[in-house]
């Protein structure tokens, strides 16, 4: 009994561990956790990493909206933080430039699914920022 307990705790763990590395978007992970960051959550949350690459490609969109949409709802913002701690915000302009690139990582900002969808508004433009919850996110 213990030894096919084992035998399948050893399959499980090898099978997560190799998921993980098959990510498409680790690279991106990677970019703005680093590497070191990266292996810990491989064996201690690779839930998190699953969610994090999904997250990547299906998470976060930027919408345009009809005028005045969303303005009455919030303050929209004028600059877009950032997870990095050198350069702590982007203006709206350069977001944008940086969305519309090939190599755009959404991981940059300081925005992440939760539970609920979220909304924001920039300033200056008839954009959002768009973020779906975590829920629907691995349903895809």
């Amino acid at each position: 009994m213990k030894t096919t307990i084992l035998a399948l705790f050893l399959v499980f763990g090898l099978s997560n561990n190799s998921f993980t590395q098959e990510l498409a978007n680790s690279d991106k992970i990677i970019q703005v956790y680093g590497q070191e960051w990266y292996d810990l959550r491989k064996s201690d949350n690779p839930d998190l990493l699953i969610l994090m690459d999904k997250y990547v490609d299906h998470g976060f969109y930027v919408r345009t909206v009809s005028e005045g949409k969303y303005e009455q709802e919030q303050e929209p913002i004028e600059l877009i933080p950032l997870t990095s701690k050198v350069e702590s915000y982007v203006t709206v302009e350069q977001f944008l430039q940086e969305f519309d690139s090939p190599t755009f990582n959404p991981l940059r900002y300081r925005y992440f699914s939760t539970k609920e969808a979220q909304v924001y508004k920039l300033k200056g433009v008839n954009k959002i920022i768009y973020i779906i919850p975590q829920e629907s996110i691995l349903n895809k």
